[in-house]
């Protein structure tokens, strides 16, 4: 199905969201707000900072340049292939359509799971919060109900306008811990020291910065969510690109200097330091109660808001895949239909609504809502399905590019070549199988996911090859005005 149908002007067109309608601040504030920077570090750096001790900003730099090779690859393929299916579009492009069903059943799977542990954080932190400054004790799913309903409405009335709630959401969390980065790098004295870029500070060496580097990973989950808004940004062949780069940028800076400012006003360097810090449930809050007490609210506040921020950004990312899935008839064919009135994909945005109150709920019980209990364990369950997804991709590049008279060795050959390679560890790590319960539970999640998968493909090429061979076939046209 070619992109050269595009109805224009009042005409409706159905299976068409609504085009150049964002700019690249707008498609940089998606793909931020989705790798939610204060979130991840907040939940992160205490994570990794077990294996890696005073090594922190290393593994987060060297994460960061993993998860670049992987922004070459959404970059190079955003210029030929903008659509809202992103990586399905592309693997499909890459590998063939049966690698593009594939791609898209874990991709939708991927990112629709992590919006339930979103829903549930968000309802746990907000509750702690009012628990501790107002005495008040409200149960944690009101909180994440109403935050769910905020969504579902800039969601279905306006893609632009749920984009600059998650700018502006971003600018304002992010000054904050910016504040607090610089005032501890400021006062931590002997705690500056470019020794915490070494791999001796870790405590167990290499391994330890290698362990540390999975939850630096982990943070840059997202990046490319910029990708599936290809058919609503202006000049997307450019402007996806550049939001890819400016929003993987940003954040990876932002981690580094945060993960620094942390280790260095912590005082990670010293043995008794690291082990408070190890034992500590919110070190963050502790170094904003000694560095910039001041500060403290807002810093609790711009946590709750970077949860916000991500949780609108995933939910609207999610929505995309599935309505790319739809449109090409491999989901049911009804998601791929957009509003009348407000072009956005309608259908998909109320069943992956459904789905997240029904699956948060139901986590949020089982496991507890906070970071340790259903938004780990469905973090983990997305990691695992967007990663192989992410190296799917390199491999994808290498072969679509193979004999294109534009390939150069190393855009199209080293450097995907080099993300398969820094991925295959971080996989690994999430789906360890001897992991503790219900972590032991997520490789065996996603095999069944596939097996699912499987059979729905083999049943559509013995009955309906056509939906397998329209695969990630709609790509958005380029504007006409310069």
């Amino acid at each position: 199905m070619s992109s050269t149908n595009q109805q224009s002007g009042s005409s409706h067109a159905p299976h068409r969201l609504k085009r150049g309608v964002l700019t690249v601040p707008n498609a940089i504030a998606l793909s931020a707000a989705a790798m939610a920077p204060v979130l991840a570090v907040v939940l992160n750096a205490p994570a990794g900072g077990a294996a890696a001790g005073a090594a922190l900003p290393l593994s987060f730099l060297i994460a960061f340049i993993s998860c670049a090779f992987v922004g070459n690859t959404v970059v190079q393929f955003s210029r030929r292939l903008p659509s809202a299916g992103s990586f399905y579009t592309f693997n499909s492009k890459g590998l063939g359509s049966g690698a593009g069903f594939y791609t898209g059943w874990l991709f939708w799977i991927g990112y629709a799971v992590l919006a339930p542990g979103l829903f549930t954080a968000f309802g746990a932190f907000l509750h702690d919060y009012v628990a501790a400054t107002f005495n008040t004790d409200i149960p944690w799913w009101l909180f994440s109900i109403g935050a769910m309903a905020i969504v579902f409405g800039l969601s279905v009335r306006s893609i632009k306008a749920s984009v600059n709630v998650d700018l502006a959401l971003l600018v304002i969390e992010v000054v904050i811990f910016l504040i607090l980065g610089a005032t501890a790098i400021a006062l931590a004295g002997d705690g500056n020291t470019p020794a915490v870029f070494y791999p001796s500070s870790a405590p167990t060496g290499f391994s330890g910065v290698g362990l540390g580097v999975v939850f630096g990973i982990l943070s840059f989950i997202g990046f490319d969510a910029a990708a599936t808004l290809g058919e609503e940004t202006h000049h997307p062949r450019r402007s996806i690109p550049y939001a890819i780069t400016g929003a993987l940028g940003a954040v990876g800076v932002f981690y580094v200097l945060l993960m620094y400012s942390l280790t260095a006003g912590y005082g990670l360097n010293d043995p008794a330091k690291l082990d408070a810090f190890l034992k500590d449930a919110n070190p963050f809050v502790t170094l904003g109660a000694e560095m910039t007490p001041w500060l403290l609210q807002p810093i609790q506040l711009a946590a709750i808001a970077g949860i916000f921020s991500c949780f609108l950004a995933i939910h609207n990312t999610t929505v995309r895949v599935m309505f790319s899935m739809g449109r090409d008839q491999v989901l049911p064919a009804s998601l791929g239909r957009v509003h009348t009135n407000w072009h956005s994909p309608f259908r998909s945005i109320v069943v992956q609504t459904i789905f997240t109150v029904v699956v948060g709920m139901g986590t949020g019980i089982w496991l507890g809502p906070g970071a340790t209990g259903a938004y780990g364990f469905t973090g983990t369950i997305g990691t695992v399905a967007i990663v192989i997804v992410y190296i799917m991709s390199n491999i994808a590049l290498i072969r679509y590019f193979w004999r294109d008279a534009e390939r150069t060795i190393l855009k199209h050959l080293i450097l995907p070549l080099l993300g398969v390679t820094a991925l295959l560890y971080p996989l690994y790590a999430v789906s360890n199988p001897n992991a503790s319960y219900p972590y032991n539970l997520v490789p065996w999640i996603v095999l069944i996911w596939l097996a699912i998968g499987t059979a729905l493909f083999l049943y559509y090429r013995a009955k309906s090859p056509q939906k397998i061979a329209a695969i990630g076939t709609f790509v958005a046209e380029e504007d006409s005005d310069k």
